[in-house]
């Protein structure tokens, strides 16, 4: 998943609270019937492009012709209307039989009752071998000990930016071995260039801090998690205040773009559209951002203070049934399929993603440069890559975006810190009771 400005997002728990949960878990899929010649279909939900939707389709067809009996029916969605599109078919009484998660919502989901417990279907005998997924993503799918998702995809944060401008600029390349403050010296040599060379100008960084990825990143290089194991707040409000002094301080100066950029280059992003040249997002997205801003964007490692990097594997993207199919043995056959079968890495590349079990490393086309890019990247980090952390609480992705919505009316200027961060505290109390 990549970052996007709050305008840009649709919360699912507000989704929920319309009925997504109710709706999933007691409407329509158990009436559906077997059709001609003994086949179940298996609706799949999924959000992304047409391009993406092209990769699943081929997957699929490796997949119906090994299992004729199951036919395999696509939807597909962009991200911020997924789940409105998802909501509508469940409260139409026909909800998908599959469907992909974002690992912020999976606890949500899992405890809501709208995902199937799959420890039935998995081990020894079953239709689903999950002994097979990398260790660092072990848990991923896991909610209070029930297996409700699988990782699809295996992703780190980047530090992706523009090297040509960069260079332009006479900036040092970002790394790990940079300190924040040594990469902000350098960031505000990018964005002084753009002022000498740019209409709008283009900034050294898009500003982390008005996105939960970059106050993720920042307290993690601390010691700190975002959520505990029982959903709760990992981080104190001094916390929280320190990252947004230090973030306000580095836009002020003009190393990191302000909120005007995010929202002047929507629905694009300010790396894509030419007004910042460099910014935190997972690397699987490195081909589209490229492709989207139109000059080939680079991977480099996170900066930090404290010998820690922050970056661990995060599951892509979750793949899951409904609670409520009636087809589920044929839904976890399927789920089996996408995590491990070969075919399935060979076709997808890295858009998901990297494969997420070992039945699938090294199966992707290293030819392809977009996907070797990403898998050096990977490669490069993987010694000091922690193991997922725990997933957000029910109600962790409306705080998130609650978080992008605080942080810009504090980078607007309209609020202080510390009332950023009391606004945000405040709120989370409100959500998490």
């Amino acid at each position: 998943m990549g970052s996007a400005a709050p305008s840009r997002r649709t919360t699912l728990s507000a989704l929920l609270a319309s009925g997504l949960g109710a709706a999933l878990t007691a409407c329509g899929g158990p009436s559906r019937s077997v059709g001609a010649g003994g086949a179940v279909t298996l609706r799949y939900f999924f959000w992304g492009d047409s391009g993406r939707a092209d990769l699943i389709n081929k997957c699929i067809a490796v997949f119906e012709r090994e299992n004729p009996k199951i036919k395999v029916k696509t939807s597909f969605a962009a991200f911020d209307a997924f789940w409105p599109k998802l909501s509508t078919a469940a409260a139409g009484g026909n909800p998908p039989d599959v469907m992909h998660v974002d690992y912020a919502w999976v606890r949500t989901l899992g405890e809501h009752g709208v995902l199937a417990d799959l420890g039935p279907h998995t081990g020894p005998g079953k239709e689903i071998d999950a002994s097979t997924v990398v260790h660092s993503l072990r848990t991923a799918g896991e909610v209070d000990g029930r297996r409700v998702a699988l990782p699809l995809g295996q992703n780190c944060v980047s530090l992706m930016y523009d090297a040509e401008v960069w260079a332009k600029a006479g900036a040092r390349k970002p790394s790990s071995r940079m300190s924040w403050d040594a990469f902000m010296e350098q960031s505000l040599k990018v964005t002084q260039y753009g002022r000498r060379h740019g209409t709008p100008v283009q900034f050294g960084m898009d500003n982390p801090a008005q996105n939960y990825l970059g106050v993720e990143l920042w307290l993690r290089q601390q010691g700190l998690r975002m959520w505990t194991d029982k959903g709760a707040l990992g981080f104190e409000r001094d916390d929280m205040r320190r990252y947004f002094t230090l973030a306000d301080t580095w836009r002020k100066e003009g190393a990191l773009a302000g909120p005007g950029a995010v929202l002047e280059s929507l629905p694009g992003f300010p790396i894509t559209t030419r007004r910042a040249a460099s910014y935190l997002e997972w690397d699987n997205q490195v081909g589209g951002r490229s492709d989207m801003r139109g000059s080939t964007l680079s991977l480099a490692t996170v900066p930090g203070d404290t010998g820690r990097s922050g970056i661990y594997a995060k599951p892509g993207m979750l793949i899951a049934a409904a609670a409520q199919s009636p087809y589920l043995s044929e839904s976890a056959r399927f789920l089996n399929f996408m995590i491990n079968d070969r075919r399935v890495a060979k076709i997808l590349g890295t858009n998901i993603g990297m494969p997420p079990t070992t039945s699938q490393q090294g199966a992707a086309d290293t030819s392809d440069p977009k996907v070797r890019q990403v898998q050096v990247y990977e490669e490069q980090v993987a010694r000091t890559l922690a193991t997922t952390p725990p997933p957000p609480a029910d109600g962790g992705a409306s705080l998130n975006t609650y978080l992008m919505r605080v942080a810009e009316k504090l980078f607007y200027g309209r609020i202080s810190v510390d009332q950023a961060v009391d606004l945000y505290f405040d709120q989370s109390e409100v959500v998490l009771a």
